[in-house]
């Protein structure tokens, strides 16, 4: 049976008598119809073209207070040009929602890469701004507000740019987030939306060494900072690396092998709010996980291709007895799982 103190404390609501399951849902149907135009402008230049077109939404929604029907009218744009020699490539695109449920949301999206040369490799900067109405998860009238507030109405304004560079000796770049009017929930049903402006600095990088002929370290490492009082929750530091024995063998057998390894610092991670299904801010509790090891073996013959992974290795406990069950934790309460054997192959037949 349904524990109705657990919901009555969590959700300020009370299942029904006699049932073993509470059960929340909106149930949505869209139909999507879209016109666009699209030219090429030079023939020589399959890389470039420009587009232009209107996209029409009907949507119905089953809702808390019954049947809802609304609609979308939206407009769109994209230009492309890969330069002929290979060495620029620009894009821009966006849409705006003109009027209907999500009116005034609008996405706009530019990057430039340029090709230096073999030796520097590529550089890539972008530039993207959205607009958009918090999900209607937060609205009054969906089935997921046990708060019944009138919703949140400020739209949600995000501002990402970043630059990267990539070439044979290193991958390395960087991204910042400004997130303006964040919708969240502040607890396991109350809904809340920031009042400040929460800037989100990432910085990456990413190494092949090479040790032997055959031994290789892939090096992955991230450093991330936002403002501590902030709902955005992150590591410091989040890390990747594999040892990998790979390399051609008997011709036709593409191989890599070895193990990897992948780590954050502690944090004060998300609480997990499962009727809602959403990660809620906290300050009590700061997650401290060990390492996931995981031994992969990735083999390719000809058109064969395949993989088998035993993934959780940091698991092993042998505090009574031998067993995976030293588990990490993907939040509060909530275990990953303990030792897993995973595996797939893919074989492609052409006549």
């Amino acid at each position: 049976m349904a524990d109705s103190n657990i919901y009555r404390r969590w959700y300020d609501t009370f299942p029904k008598i006699g049932k073993d399951s509470f059960f929340v849902r909106d149930k949505w149907s869209v139909m999507r119809n879209d016109l666009t135009l699209l030219t090429f402008p030079d023939t020589k230049n399959s890389g470039q073209f420009l587009s232009a077109g209107v996209t029409v939404e009907n949507i119905k929604g089953e809702l808390r207070t019954g049947t809802r029907n609304f609609y979308n009218f939206m407009i769109h744009g994209e230009y492309r040009n890969k330069t002929r020699n290979k060495l620029w490539d620009v894009l821009a695109k966006g849409e705006f929602y003109v009027t209907g449920l999500n009116n005034g949301d609008y996405s706009i999206y530019a990057t430039i890469s340029r090709r230096l040369n073999r030796k520097l490799g590529d550089v890539h900067i972008f530039f993207k701004n959205v607009n958009r109405s918090p999900s209607f998860i937060f609205d009054n009238a969906s089935n997921f507000n046990f708060n019944n507030n009138p919703g949140l109405t400020k739209k949600e304004n995000i501002i990402s740019f970043g630059a990267d560079a990539n070439n044979p000796f290193i991958n390395i770049g960087f991204k910042n987030h400004l997130i303006t009017n964040l919708a969240y929930f502040s607890d396991y049903y109350h809904t809340a939306q920031s009042s400040k402006v929460i800037n989100l600095l990432q910085a990456y990088a990413a190494k092949k060494i090479k040790l032997t002929k055959y031994w290789h370290l892939y090096a992955d490492v991230t450093v991330q900072q936002t403002d501590g009082s902030a709902p955005i929750k992150v590591p410091l530091l989040f890390t990747r690396n594999r040892l990998a024995y790979e390399g051609i063998f008997f011709k036709n057998l593409v191989l890599s092998t070895g193990l990897e390894v992948r780590y954050f610092t502690p944090f004060e991670a998300y609480n997990y709010s499962p009727v809602m299904g959403q990660f809620t801010p906290q300050d009590t509790f700061k997650l401290k996980n060990l390492p996931d090891i995981a031994a992969f073996f990735h083999f390719r013959i000809k058109s064969f291709v395949a993989f088998i992974r035993a993934e959780n290795l940091n698991t092993v406990n042998f505090t009574n007895g031998f067993g995976f069950t030293n588990n990490n934790f993907a939040a509060s309460h909530y275990p990953t799982q303990g030792f897993m054997l995973r595996f797939g192959i893919q074989w492609g037949f052409v006549n």
